[in-house]
């Protein structure tokens, strides 16, 4: 077990989360945060205080923060971000629905978004853990939810328990993946919330409405951006349908935070917000964890039981 830092604490960690952005981290290329060689994984988790040098956060507290892929964290204070509350929910639904996931989905959507009610809502990685947050907080905003997911079982989730009113399967759509899109989309789409880039991206573009809302959150398709790949052009998409479009990184908007809290979690008490987690035990299962990810085998939102 690490010494406690001066002005900080000890947290055993009981969920470490495991997201996309973290093989952006690990590149070379620029990024908007990196993770050095042979440093610990950078990664939101959710543990118990077990020694302290920190009145705010006394030994026995529950606390949501940067604790990485450890067992054992020794943080600063300030990177101990809020408290949880395990008779509100389980550790590992405040790394999704009340975690960045779940901030993710909120800022996206209802600030970025400026959705109205009726507005049609597109969104790829559907079934993702943040893009099942999405469907459900369209859908008690009244807003009618379309997604993208890959595979049969997903697409069906994403209607059945996320708040979609339609969600397509890309893998078996293939070439006609566009064809599709527009088919669901007769009214066009008025906020386009993209965690793909790439081709996916490019199916939806041509049904956007004028003056809809692009949230670009992640682009999970694309391997690599050196040397940038080539691919449809979108100026004068933004030019001609006066487009707003939004690169997102849920940190900006920290000042939102406690807002977005306050709704989730009202939310979620009144059983319109669920939380879709899949837990893997042991940090042995960390090397392979991102990669699941992008292959699309994870059931919602991913972390790490160490």
């Amino acid at each position: 077990m690490p010494n406690c830092p001066p002005g900080g604490a000890v947290v055993r960690v009981l969920n470490a989360a495991v997201d996309p952005a973290m093989r952006g981290w690990l590149s070379a290329e620029t990024n908007y945060m990196t993770v050095p060689d042979g440093a610990v994984m950078r990664a939101h988790g959710v543990g118990e205080v077990i020694a302290s040098d920190c009145p705010a956060w006394p030994v026995g507290a529950l606390a949501y923060g940067w604790l990485g892929w450890q067992q054992y964290a020794a943080v600063a204070e300030a990177d101990l971000l809020w408290p949880i509350d395990l008779k509100l929910a389980p550790a590992e639904a405040w790394l999704s629905i009340f975690g960045l996931n779940g901030l993710t989905a909120w800022l996206g959507l209802v600030h970025l978004g400026r959705p109205k009610p009726g507005d049609t809502v597109f969104v790829t990685t559907a079934a993702g853990g943040v893009g099942g947050v999405v469907g459900q907080l369209a859908k008690a905003r009244g807003l009618n939810a379309i997604g993208l997911t890959g595979g049969p079982d997903k697409a069906a989730r994403a209607v059945e328990t996320l708040g979609y009113t339609t969600a397509l399967d890309y893998r078996a759509l293939g070439e006609g993946v566009r064809a599709a899109v527009a088919q669901a989309c007769p009214k066009g789409v008025d906020i386009f919330f993209d965690n793909t880039a790439g081709a996916l991206a490019d199916a939806v573009f041509p049904v956007l409405n004028v003056g809809a809302r692009v949230i670009q959150c992640g682009t999970a398709s694309v391997a690599s951006w050196l040397p940038p790949p080539t691919g449809p052009r979108r100026e004068r998409d933004v030019l001609v349908k006066r487009l707003s479009w939004h690169g997102f990184v849920a940190f900006d908007h920290q000042t939102l935070f406690p807002e977005a809290l306050r709704d989730l979690q009202a939310l979620y008490a009144a059983g319109q917000l669920i939380a879709q987690d899949e837990v893997l035990d042991g940090l042995d299962q960390a090397p392979g964890a991102i990669q699941r990810l992008y292959s699309g085998e994870n059931q919602g939102r991913l972390s790490i039981r160490p």
